[in-house]
């Protein structure tokens, strides 16, 4: 399972250990997984009934929550009264490091509200397992990121999006009164289809929202890419602000509107920051979008949101 998974992606693999360590204990009802980035560990993974906003959760390696003295120490550590849960609602829990000749991949946290995990050991063996597969699919990653065109999509891959994305912003900075802006589109409940319906179907939805997204572009001026998973990205060049948004509802509109073919309904969470308004460079518009896309997840999915200054977003209506 852990193999086959590795062909897919590096979140496969977690689904695959997260059922696999269920299995073994069957009163986890948290497993997250943190990916090392710099000084700071970010959590990639998040399922489970108290996870939901888990995701994202970004965390100091030199902090005192378990998945950092993981990380640091190299071996399994279990919640006491001295150390400090991811969750305060854990009772136990575990953080095991997963690694691979001697490179830290990630460190899982398992943890249930129930006082005790009785089968560690046979957890931390799974996570063991489990680092192969992973820095497998992690490697065939970097190796899509590095191509220019996504296979399944034709689309940008993440890679050459951003590459552009700054070529772009390093000609707009030359030029006076020059606008554009950016999309961030992420696919909602896409797990749902997969678990579902299974892996080919969730491609053809990936397929069909790639195909979405390019029709409600300009051709040979916008620019759509696959950010990654079931998310996508898009520039939108020579646009003022409120175009911007007004055309993401269009899409937003269209992709409630499309049959898929599924039996499911299809939605998709839409963010909007542009330049100069809302950030300067092609990181900062990144993060700005990226956020916005959150602020319609958490107001309920299936909208559009964007910057309004300091911080702050709003929902397009």
């Amino acid at each position: 399972m852990l193999t086959a998974s590795s062909r897919e992606s590096t979140t496969a693999v977690l689904a695959a250990l997260d059922r696999a360590l269920r299995a073994l204990d069957c009163s986890l009802d948290v497993v997250l997984a943190f990916v090392p980035q710099g000084e700071e560990i970010a959590c990639m993974y998040a399922e489970g009934t108290r996870a939901e906003h888990f995701d994202g959760l970004r965390l100091r390696r030199d902090g005192p929550a378990l998945p950092a003295r993981a990380a640091s120490s190299g071996h399994r550590v279990e919640l006491t009264a001295e150390s400090q849960a991811v969750i305060p609602t854990d009772r136990a829990a575990v953080a095991i490091p997963m690694a691979a000749e001697g490179r830290l991949l990630a460190v899982v946290y398992a943890a249930t509200t129930r006082p005790r995990i009785d089968a560690v050991d046979p957890l931390v063996c799974a996570v063991t397992q489990a680092a192969a597969p992973f820095a497998l699919a992690a490697e065939r990653e970097a190796d899509r990121r590095s191509a220019t065109y996504d296979g399944l999509t034709g689309l940008y891959t993440p890679r050459a999006f951003r590459e552009k994305l700054q070529e772009e912003l390093n000609a707009a900075q030359l030029a006076p009164h020059a606008s554009l802006a950016l999309w961030f589109v992420d696919t909602d409940h896409f797990k749902r289809v997969n678990d579902t319906l299974g892996h080919a179907t969730g491609d053809m939805v990936l397929g069909r929202m790639a195909a979405l997204l390019r029709a409600y572009l300009v051709p040979q001026m916008d620019l759509p890419a696959r950010n990654g998973g079931d998310e996508f990205c898009a520039i939108v060049r020579n646009v003022e602000k409120l175009e911007a948004i007004e055309r993401a509802q269009r899409f937003c509109d269209a992709v409630r509107a499309a049959d898929f073919g599924i039996g499911l309904p299809i939605t998709a969470s839409v963010g909007v920051a542009a330049y100069p308004y809302d950030a300067a460079g092609a990181a900062q518009l990144l993060e700005v979008a990226d956020a916005a896309m959150y602020h319609s997840k958490r107001g309920g999915r299936d909208r559009v949101s964007f910057a309004t200054g300091g911080g702050a977003f709003a929902v397009f209506s």
